[in-house]
């Protein structure tokens, strides 16, 4: 059996972030969470009993930073982090949403993880195994229209998460990112409450119908959540994994993790001619001149 890890926790007052913080406590991890509502924080830890709780807006500084040096004064070292913090935001044509709003939530959700990441690197440094564990989400790999503030925040956390994992590997710290796919949270009070004509008639239609049937039971993200702890994905960093999707769980996942961590599998990538095989159009571009030059007609050509 694996020992207790001491792990931080951002977001832990609902959704996921609230049951990785009941189920990693029941697997008996040393837990320091922290969210804006200190009511529903009380109740996801019982009031501590499973978890120690600080009110935080990881969009502030100082107050991630007091987060941090209470963690450091309590448990003297992290083994991992987890930033579940997150928000919609403003929701609808993005040239119509209220421009302070978009910022804020990309302060949430981007800023957020930036700072916590920040701050608790340094509890983390040198310890064996260490990991940071991020959320991407919907918009995060295709356009997500009406969301826009919420899609780019959250694009911007795989590419962060991606650069974190780089500039850490000689800290020993891993940092992969979890897409948990559609889970049934209350973050989907936003699109109800904004209603069809700002979420898009669509995309309503289909949040409707998997939060009545249809939606990722929670427990797939946080079992991926687990696996991304666990000595199997020793070695594994820069990845966002599918908690939904892809293969994480098999043997030939662990078989190959020396091909996937090489590849540019589960990355966030412009997708170049190399990468397509078919359609006349490759050929043809392949050829042409490459930066938008012309090619040399002669001399004294420019």
């Amino acid at each position: 059996m694996a020992l207790p890890k001491t792990i931080v926790l951002t977001g832990a007052s609902s959704g996921i972030g609230a049951a990785l913080t009941r189920e990693l406590a029941a697997d008996g991890h040393r837990l320091y969470v922290c969210a804006r509502r200190k009511q529903r924080l009380a109740e996801v830890t019982k009031e501590s009993q499973i978890a120690q709780y600080q009110i935080v807006d990881v969009a502030n500084e100082a107050e991630v930073v007091a987060f941090a040096e209470f963690v450091r004064a309590e448990a003297h070292h992290v083994d991992a982090l987890i930033c579940c913090a997150g928000a919609y935001g403003p929701i609808g044509p993005f040239h119509q949403l209220n421009s302070d709003a978009w910022l804020q939530t990309l302060q949430a959700n981007l800023f957020g993880t930036f700072l916590v990441a920040k701050h608790f690197v340094p509890l983390m440094a040198g310890r064996s195994g260490a990991r940071i564990v991020t959320f991407s989400g919907g918009g995060a790999f295709n356009p997500l229209p009406r969301f826009s503030a919420y899609a780019a925040s959250k694009a911007a956390i795989v590419r962060l998460s991606e650069t974190m994992a780089e500039e850490l590997k000689p800290l020993g710290i891993a940092v992969n990112g979890v897409a948990p796919g559609f889970v049934k949270t209350e973050i989907h009070d936003a699109t109800l409450a904004a209603g069809p004509e700002a979420s898009g008639e669509a995309f309503y239609a289909m949040t409707q119908a998997k939060l009545e049937e249809g939606a990722v039971p929670i427990e797939v993200p946080v079992a991926c959540v687990r696996y991304l702890l666990s000595e199997a994905a020793n070695g594994l960093t820069g990845k966002t994994l599918s908690a939904t999707f892809d293969p994480w769980a098999s043997s030939a996942f662990r078989q190959h993790m020396g091909d996937i961590v090489a590849s540019d599998l589960y990355t966030l990538r412009r997708i170049n001619l190399v990468n397509l095989d078919d359609g006349g159009f490759v050929a043809a571009l392949e050829v042409a001149p490459k930066g938008g030059s012309r090619a040399p007609a002669g001399k004294g050509n420019t």
